[in-house]
């Protein structure tokens, strides 16, 4: 039963026992119970943490000291996640918890990409329709925020020129979208915009 999960820990955590049995978490119909259980207990009663506050400091140390990693195991990780991130844990056990939306996740993977925190986006960041929604908030925000682009009209008298496109994109960390995206600085304006397709618009 999932409640003895929390004896087997105690002996763990106290070093009495090196691991859970690997049959521990076969069965899938308690196995989430089990891990949220855990922990849960390592938050609430070892460290005396709020979820809010576990989300917050949290980290790998914590996790190894916890224990936590003969759990982490079975949860995977977002695509956002860094080796080093440990905070969906603790969303992990705690549903409850406010998520960031979509765009803010992207914006924040996005930030630490221009920061150099990150060396490169996640592998298959932008492949299916989630990585085109992705291109589109990190190719939108670059034009506006870091451009400071006021009309979108004004887009393509700056990406007509390959050369010049291509420097902003490699300039801003964007160059993967038409590496792996898109087929030219054009078709990636285009699909983002589209009623920037007008001929008139890329004229020289």
């Amino acid at each position: 039963m999932p409640s003895t999960i929390l004896e087997r820990y105690k002996r763990i955590l106290s070093g009495k026992q090196k691991r859970f049995s690997p049959y521990e978490f076969e069965d899938v119909q308690y196995r989430k119970q089990k891990i949220q259980m855990v922990i849960r207990y390592a938050i609430e009663h070892v460290k005396r943490w709020t979820p809010e506050q576990a989300r917050a400091e949290l980290n790998l140390q914590d996790v190894k000291a916890l224990k936590l990693h003969l759990v982490r195991e079975y949860i995977e990780p977002p695509i956002e996640a860094k080796p080093e991130d440990v905070y969906y844990l603790v969303e992990y056990a705690y549903p409850y918890l406010p998520r960031y939306s979509e765009k803010e996740k992207v914006l924040w993977v996005y930030g630490e990409v221009l920061e150099g925190k990150r060396r490169h986006f996640p592998a298959h960041y932008f492949q299916s329709v989630k990585g085109e929604e992705r291109a589109k908030i990190c190719f939108d925000y670059m034009c506006k925020e870091l451009l400071k682009i006021q009309d979108i009209r004004e887009i393509p008298a700056i990406f007509k020129k390959t050369d010049t496109a291509y420097a902003i994109l490699r300039k801003y960390k964007l160059k993967i979208l038409v590496d792996t995206l898109f087929f030219s600085p054009y078709d990636l304006v285009t699909e983002i915009y589209p009623e920037l397709a007008e001929p008139h618009l890329w004229e020289e």
